[in-house]
């Protein structure tokens, strides 16, 4: 039989960031296992590259501050761009709340500014249309771009540097666990994990597609069973938490929700003036698209309202762009009169009732903790995040960064609920 003494599950950005940070403390014998570690499926992989901490939530603003100022420092290394974010509001209320919440977000340094509708061409010279409609926008300067990539092969060689081993085309099957009496009652402990390696010229692909939505792996793409024996697991697998909770009988929050996003043509004459399309920042409209540069293309993105949840990569192609980017675009801005579609795809979203993501240890087992379901914020969030859940592994508890409010157990009652609304 395996072994690891700790046995992460998900090698995306967050289990990854997790692996390094865990690495970093000393800690020995980390195994990463996941079944696509290219990252072709990854919700980090696919995302819009955005990285904020201008949030509404304490524990969500501090663990991107702590990864915002992670990315300045190897910035280089993540192409990281310091390019802030405009958010255009259209609703009184909702504009009002962000203006109130600014107090929160600049005691933590982020130095968010208001600006009036007469203000908003100044800072964005692209938006020339639809201003009347607007009551005014927040520029949080500290923001940015960042390459995602870039970010998660430098956890993982890093992570591999320190001893972290990295099993790829690996699935688990089951889960071996045993009851522990204890001060505070009788908890559960994994004692293993059991493992399918999928061969590799069917982990490719559409197969691997299959069986990243089916959750079932054909006997005949296996090509190596074990079983792992662990004293730590870690249960990062995203928007296939739920997938891994089953097994060990928790009712998971997370619903997988497609998110689409496309890339956008601009003839060099039509863009306004003073316009760099290379140097333009994130942009979010009050309709729910948002854009920013990418290259010598413009990467715009919707999240479609009333989206079935499920585990769908289909990108709807130009009929998404036509009918749901395009008329946004021109609405808000004469450069997009005759854009074209370049190309697209579509990733997963792990979205929480509050969406908001879900990190502790799980309470009713004595070695099982778990950190995923960002609703799309792994990447501005994998290092705090990561560093967050190392202290409580090693050492029972969390240290500068308190990541107890993403405790699962908030869900039975509304009223402690991390809610944030502003997310794309």
């Amino acid at each position: 039989m395996a072994r690891a003494d700790v046995l992460i599950l998900g090698g995306g950005i967050i289990g990854t960031s997790l692996a390094w940070a865990l690495a970093q403390r000393g800690v020995s014998g980390i195994r990463v296992v996941d079944l696509d570690l290219a990252g072709v499926y990854a919700s980090s992989e696919l995302n819009a590259g955005g990285a904020r901490a201008t949030w509404w939530q304490p524990v969500n603003i501090e663990t991107c501050l702590a990864t915002l100022e992670f990315f300045a420092e190897h910035a280089d290394e993540f192409a990281f761009q310091q390019r802030g974010y405009l958010w255009l509001y259209d609703d009184d209320a909702l504009h009002e709340r962000a203006l109130a919440l600014r107090e929160l977000q600049n005691r933590h340094g982020l130095g968010v500014e208001a600006l009036e509708v007469g203000e908003i061409q100044a800072r964005a010279p692209l938006i020339d249309r639809g201003l009347d409609e607007l009551v005014g926008a927040t520029w949080s300067p500290r923001d940015g771009l960042i390459n995602p990539n870039a970010v998660r092969s430098w956890y993982r060689a890093q992570a591999e540097g320190l001893g972290v081993e990295f099993s790829n085309r690996h699935y688990v099957t089951g889960v071996e666990t045993s009851r522990v009496a204890g001060g505070a009652g009788e908890t559960r402990k994994i004692e293993a994990v059991d493992i399918v390696e999928v061969r590799a010229g069917v982990a490719d692909s559409e197969a691997l597609r299959r069986v990243l939505t089916t959750h079932h792996v054909p006997a005949e793409a296996i090509t190596v069973e074990e079983r792992i024996e662990t004293a730590t697991v870690v249960n990062c697998l995203g928007a296939w938490s739920p997938v891994f909770s089953s097994k060990v009988g928790i009712t998971d929050v997370t619903e997988p929700v497609r998110r689409q996003i496309s890339l956008v043509d601009v003839h060099a004459e039509d863009w306004a003036a003073g316009v760099d399309p290379a140097k333009l920042g994130m942009i979010v409209d009050p309709s729910g698209l948002y854009l920013h540069g990418e290259g010598a293309h413009v990467l715009a993105g919707y999240s479609t309202p009333g989206e079935a949840p499920g585990f769908d990569f289909d990108y709807d192609g130009r009929d998404f762009f036509e009918s749901e980017i395009w008329p946004r675009l021109a609405h808000r801005a004469s450069s997009f009169e005759r854009c074209g579609h370049v190309r697209g795809w579509a990733g997963l979203y792990a979205v929480t009732p509050d969406c908001s993501g879900i990190a502790d240890r799980v309470e009713s087992f004595a070695n099982l903790f778990e950190a995923h379901s960002f609703t799309g914020r792994g990447v501005m969030q994998s290092y705090g995040v990561a560093q967050g859940m190392a202290s409580l592994i090693t050492t029972g508890r969390f240290d500068a960064i308190d990541l107890s409010p993403l405790n699962r157990s908030r869900f039975a009652d509304p009223l402690k609920w991390v809610v944030e609304e502003l997310h794309i």
